[in-house]
């Protein structure tokens, strides 16, 4: 037993290393104006990138469009998955096996391939260019998440609590404000979170949907790590993360605060 315990806390040990290291990397990167090859840590501190970051013209529309698109995305993927994944999960037609590659088959093929060819069609709709077409390409990539865990949400709380309202005589829509949705509210954050991170940091969606004129972080990001800015692409790394767990925080909140009917 108390190798067991010792052999846990090791592990713990292990694992919060791998998580704070490359954090305190990207902290000395954006922080260090000088640090050369063979010196470990960096010779001179400063915050002069955090400035230079925060003087960037496309700094602030960045942050706001990726909030504004990411919480957009996150809205319209879960009502579209709500009702779809309630359907696949007590439908009695299909195999569940078939069901799973239908939900995940948008993440199946290429990305690239599925992106050039929306190009063409948001084009001819008008929609390059435009939150909406950035939305409806996010949402796209973003759809399978959302649908994979309300799947297993709904196959574990089944269909007993629906029916047996629906036999006492309550209207469809107040058993899913009443019934459903505080029950199936855990499920319902993890989908909208999973959503948010993964729309927040698409990058080659709102690239070429976006026609360079619409600029999300991801945008300002990428060019400063492929280009050896380690100080800059670090600063813009911490923002990025900042940003994701706001968001994430945010949603937990508000769906959360949403109490009606029963309680798990």
């Amino acid at each position: 037993m108390k190798f067991a315990s010792k052999r846990n806390y090791i592990l713990l040990i292990i694992a919060a290393l791998m998580v704070l290291l490359p954090l305190i990397l990207l902290i000395l990167w954006s922080v260090s104006t000088e640090w050369m090859y063979p010196a470990i840590f960096p010779k001179a501190l400063a915050a002069k990138i955090y400035k230079q970051m925060l003087a960037e013209p496309n700094f602030w529309p960045a942050v706001i469009n990726s909030f504004v698109i990411a919480f957009a995305t996150t809205m319209v993927s879960i009502v579209a998955a709500l009702p779809a994944a309630r359907y696949f999960a007590f439908q009695k037609n299909m195999s569940q096996r078939f069901v799973e590659v239908l939900v995940y088959l948008p993440l199946i093929l290429p990305a690239i391939a599925i992106i050039t060819s929306s190009q063409v069609l948001f084009l001819q709709l008008r929609l390059t260019g435009t939150f909406l077409g950035i939305i409806l390409i996010h949402t796209y990539f973003c759809l399978p998440y959302a649908m994979q865990i309300l799947l297993e949400s709904y196959r574990q709380l089944g269909e007993g609590y629906s029916l047996t309202a629906q036999s006492l005589g309550a209207k469809p829509w107040s058993v899913f404000w009443q019934i459903t949705w505080p029950l199936l509210r855990p499920g319902i954050i993890a989908s909208a979170t999973m959503v948010f991170i993964v729309s927040f940091s698409q990058y080659l969606p709102t690239f070429f949907i976006g026609g360079g004129k619409i600029v999300t972080l991801p945008l300002l990001l990428l060019p400063y790590a492929n280009n050896g800015r380690f100080g800059l692409a670090s600063s813009y790394s911490l923002l990025f993360l900042g940003c994701t767990i706001l968001g994430v925080f945010i949603l937990k909140t508000v769906i959360g605060g949403i109490q009606r009917g029963t309680k798990r």
